[in-house]
């Protein structure tokens, strides 16, 4: 695998990443989108994957209408025996997992929940339970919009494999940008209209919104684009209001999700 990205990261992995949210960008049904994540999982080296909303998934159903219709994100290829146990159980009430992904918005392994949340002897049963049907140590992607219901993109080892840690960053990524594409599925659906995709962000809305992305404060974005600090934030105030979300993150993901900027942009 190639190597020379920003931080040591393999440049192939960018690649790969950018690869799935284009794919993923173009999918037009849920099962379409299940076969990219099935895929790439993999290629990351986790056998299993589950993104949900953490809400009551019996209408989960294997058609996938319960995202065509537009009723919740729920795709997963964990065991069927364990999904049905765990619905029928309402473990997503109790999932330590799930709790500990209320905490944080930034993706952590099973082993760190402890870290998140006080362990319970509930939350040992359950973990122990998956551990039985097949499922033991994962790594989880927040993905908590305000406003809407909580959930999460989880990919998941069997017994006696070792986590992929070089594979994290990525799985991060890839999590991330997958619930956006379900979450958007979902509310097209709800809304019974065909998606209509934003307009582009102006020059200067993306200038600013790359160097957001690198870690710059206003202050020094406006240093770096020759711009008052006031005026940054006009911008990035516009650019929020643009895609109707109240965070400067989510209109980093939007835009890249949209292809108005690349990964390759943000990690130059």
């Amino acid at each position: 695998m190639a190597s020379g990205a920003a931080g040591g990261r393999p440049v192939s992995e960018f690649a790969d990443v950018e690869r799935f949210i284009e794919e993923s960008r173009r999918a037009s049904t849920p099962r379409a989108l299940d076969n990219l994540l099935a895929s790439i999982s993999l290629e990351m080296g986790f056998p299993h994957y589950a993104m949900v909303h953490h809400v009551d998934l019996t209408p989960m159903n294997p058609s996938l209408s319960h995202m065509s219709d537009g009723t919740l994100v729920a795709l997963t290829n964990y065991p069927e025996a364990w999904v049905e146990h765990y619905v029928s159980n309402r473990f997503h009430e109790d999932d330590p997992v799930v709790l500990a992904s209320h905490r944080t918005n930034v993706g952590f392994k099973w082993d760190e929940t402890p870290n998140l949340i006080p362990i319970t002897q509930r939350h040992r049963d359950i973990r122990e339970a998956g551990l039985k049907a097949g499922v033991d140590e994962g790594y989880t992607i927040p993905a908590n919009v305000p406003g809407e219901a909580n959930g999460s993109c989880s990919f998941a080892l069997r017994p006696g494999q070792a986590m992929p840690e070089e594979r994290l960053a990525m799985s991060q990524l890839v999590g991330a940008f997958a619930f956006q594409a379900a979450r958007g599925m979902v509310l097209n659906a709800r809304e019974r209209r065909a998606p209509e995709p934003k307009g582009p962000l102006s020059q200067r809305q993306l200038e600013c919104v790359v160097l957001v992305a690198r870690g710059k404060s206003d202050w020094e974005i406006g240093r770096i684009l020759g711009i008052s600090e006031d005026t940054v934030k006009f911008h990035l105030k516009q650019a929020r209001e643009h895609y109707d979300v109240p965070r400067r993150v989510q209109v980093v993901m939007r835009a890249i999700y949209e292809g108005q900027i690349t990964l390759g942009e943000v990690v130059r």
